[in-house]
């Protein structure tokens, strides 16, 4: 599920935000702003279930950004007209009006779903989640996740959408001070705050207002163009790469007063303005993908659109024709709901799939979605309205706070949020075990083997006694064991290793090569003095044997080298980069750099392993390609890889890779009590690309290993914990653990010892 949301608004019939002022709450009703949140919402929607055209959906969030920063702005322009100040605690008590209420509500209820269906680990995720939401920072602590490699591989967290909120109000922390300091600058120009000066900042002010936005929004610009390149992920989350998108539809609230003429001129400049910018936010929809660079330069087009069509309907307050395709009915009740839409339907799509373990089916997502509809609307009616309209705040406890009240939602909400996650991981760690339950052991599967008489060992009256033979790996028959309990639907094992909770952090060490991280140079690992060599080389699945490679070199005193990148396949193609279309040149540098190394070091035994490649690859023309020709173009990738290594190795040994999950291990184990439901069949798509490897190799004549006896039994059904040891932190990955318990077997299968 590709995560691009944007945050949503809605805008009112009479009012953009309550003010303890009445001149400064009247506006004009716009039915084409609150259609054009409709569509952005549901773009955002449809983008999240899949729906196959709308590849750009998630420009739906700069839509937002720009409706949010004209209505804002022209809310706080009126009061500067009208009474020549900006009133900070009368703007925050509007923006916690409208924002938190239904924001708390959604971040409570996803809270508690997770403690009751997620188990214990997800739950402390989410609750983590929740407060970094609950503090409009969410943008940070999602943007430091997806630039980790192995984080981003975990399942979406369900208040992922929450960044745009964050982004929002951290412009918002910011952009009232502009005012107040172009304010002060004007009045220190003058006298005194006369009628006039306020009358002359229409002007001179405006003026002064517009400079320092453009300043901003330049800046801004350039800091998303090039963070885009360099940095996509920060560049995604980050309020400096964003605080362009609010500052031009801000700009327009400043440059465009509401009074709309009837002159045939300003019809026809409304009637081109508004399609072009539908045209704009259409073609962004359709056109853009995952592999267009976000947000950078692209975001103009739908930031744009969603201005043309604002302005559009700022110079004429006839109808348009795009006006009235925005007016009608359906998509004002969606533009209406449209703010609380956004907040609930990411978190039903988002736990149903966890809680399932799988990607939902096209008719699960339709029944998801109209849940998420209907909560929605009970959200809007019960939730927002009562709070928008101020019926709580009259009472006479809180009517007397003024401002007061409802600037005391900031630290209730995040009070309620946090007091609400304390009693969820609580309960969802107290819930997740019935008393001890022991390690599975080898008498699982001898207590269910039949009697067998031993033979008799033979007897000599004289010599010496015979040499005792090495003991049997038992980690095969471990494995075996462990599935004959799940099937027995025996209890998970209380002492797993690694623990639930720091599951997605027992990863192998890398040392100073990190080749991740650009590093190009030689770690040598296991026995320094070593003659012998070892050499591994990989992506991330290569890199997951760290652990049981270092336990065959220093046992055997060999020399080890892991040339091990994430991401970056074995096959001499160019892949995708990490949730995206373009192409991760880094991986061809490191090819040169692994292909260069094991020339240079000749290796005793080289093993290889790797990820099967997904369903696309750039060629050599830098085009991305993902239709029928990928799976014969990654084959003759595995072909010039071995051509290349094969000559140089004194051996080669090409590791079969493991058997890959379809569900989250963490949220399975921690959410259920016994073993059955953990078990698994490997996924099909990856033992397909596993056999592709396999044919390479064998056809090279390069040797194989096969060792998924090791996770699955002769039925094909796996494991995911065997002893009491959890193989997988996610849904392709080893633990470190089983990996350094593999070491043995993986030194015997390849006659080391």
């Amino acid at each position: 599920m590709v995560i691009s949301t944007g945050s949503i608004q809605r805008s009112t019939s009479s009012t953009t935000g309550s003010s303890t002022t009445g001149s400064a709450n009247t506006s004009r009703h716009r039915p084409d702003i609150q259609g054009l949140r409709a569509i952005a919402v549901l773009a955002v929607v449809a983008l999240h279930v899949g729906f196959g055209s709308l590849t750009g959906g998630f420009v739906g969030v700069d839509v937002f950004f720009a409706i949010s920063g004209f209505l804002i702005t022209q809310q706080l322009m009126r009061q500067v007209r009208t009474e020549g100040r900006v009133s900070l605690l009368g703007f925050y008590a509007r923006r916690a009006r409208r924002i938190l209420p239904a924001a708390t509500v959604v971040l409570l209820a996803t809270i508690v779903y997770a403690a009751f269906f997620l188990g214990f680990v997800r739950t402390r995720e989410i609750a983590l989640d929740a407060l970094w939401s609950a503090a409009f920072a969410a943008n940070f602590r999602f943007a430091s996740l997806e630039t980790d490699y192995f984080s981003a591989a975990l399942p979406p967290s369900p208040l992922q959408h929450f960044w745009s909120l964050a982004v929002e109000e951290q412009f918002y922390l910011v952009w009232p001070l502009v005012i107040l300091g172009c304010l002060w600058a004007m009045r220190r120009r003058r006298a005194s705050a006369s009628a006039d000066g306020a009358a002359r900042f229409d002007n001179r002010g405006r003026r002064m207002l517009i400079i320092a936005l453009g300043v901003v929004i330049v800046a801004s610009l350039v800091a998303s163009a090039v963070l885009t390149r360099t940095s996509p992920e920060a560049a995604y989350f980050s309020p400096f790469t964003r605080a362009w998108e609010l500052g031009l539809g801000a700009i327009a609230a400043i440059a465009f007063h509401d009074d709309g003429t009837q002159d045939a001129t300003a019809r026809w400049r409304a009637q081109v303005l508004s399609v072009f910018g539908m045209f704009f936010i259409v073609c962004a929809c359709l056109q853009f993908n995952d592999a267009t660079p976000f947000p950078g330069t692209p975001a103009l087009v739908p930031v744009l659109g969603s201005v043309f069509i604002i302005v559009a309907g700022t110079l004429w307050h006839g109808p348009t024709v795009v006006g009235r395709l925005l007016s009608v009915r359906p998509l004002q009740v969606v533009g209406n709901w449209s703010y609380s839409l956004y907040l609930w339907h990411f978190p039903v799509l988002v736990l149903a799939e966890l809680q399932l373990g799988r990607e939902l089916h096209w008719w699960e997502q339709v029944l998801l979605v109209a849940l998420a509809f209907g909560l929605a609307g009970l959200s809007y009616h019960y939730v927002e309205e009562p709070f928008r309209r101020g019926a709580l705040w009259r009472r006479p406890l809180l009517g007397r706070a003024g401002s007061l009240g409802p600037v005391a939602l900031y630290p209730l909400s995040i009070t309620l949020v946090a007091v609400t996650c304390f009693g969820a991981n609580t309960y969802a760690t107290g819930a997740a075990r019935d008393g001890y339950q022991p390690a599975i052991t080898l008498a699982e599967a001898d207590a269910s083997a039949p009697a067998a008489k031993q033979p008799e060992r033979p007897t000599s009256s004289a010599g010496p006694p015979a040499a005792t033979a090495p003991e049997p790996d038992p980690l095969p028959e471990l494995v075996d064991a462990s599935i004959l309990a799940a099937r027995k639907n025996q209890a998970i094992p209380t002492n797993l290793e690694p623990g639930l909770t720091n599951l997605s952090d027992d990863v192998e060490t890398v040392g100073e090569c990190n080749y991740y991280a650009n590093v190009r140079k030689l770690c040598p690992r296991g026995d320094a003095d070593g003659e012998k060599t070892i050499m591994v080389i990989g992506d991330s699945h290569a890199r997951h044997w760290i652990p049981a490679v270092d336990e065959i070199a220093e046992r055997s005193g060999y020399r080890a080298y892991m040339l091990a990148m994430p991401q970056c396949t074995v096959s001499l193609v160019t892949p995708d980069k990490l949730d995206s279309t373009e192409p991760m040149t880094s991986c061809d540098d490191f090819h040169d750099f692994m292909l260069a190394s094991v020339k240079k070091i000749r290796p005793d035994l080289l093993l290889i392993s790797s990820r099967p490649i997904g369903a696309a690859y750039h060629d050599a023309a830098g085009r991305h390609t993902d239709d029928d020709g990928v799976r014969r173009a990654v084959y003759r990738g595995y072909e010039r890889l071995l051509a290349h290594v094969k000559p140089v190795a004194k051996r080669t040994v090409w590791l079969r890779d493991v058997p890959a999950i379809e569900f989250d291990p963490a949220t399975c184990l921690s959410s259920n009590k016994t073993l059955a439901p953990c078990t698994y069949k490997p996924l099909e798509s990856q033992q397909e690309g596993a056999d592709l490897q396999m044919q390479a190799a064998k056809s090279a004549h390069v040797e194989t290993l096969d060792l998924d006896d090791l996770f699955c039994d002769s039925a094909g059904i796996c494991s995911t914990v065997v002893g009491d040891a959890i193989t997988h932190r996610d849904n392709h990955h080893l633990t470190a653990t089983y990996s350094k318990e593999l070491g043995r077997t993986l030194g015997e299968r390849l006659k080391i010892w």
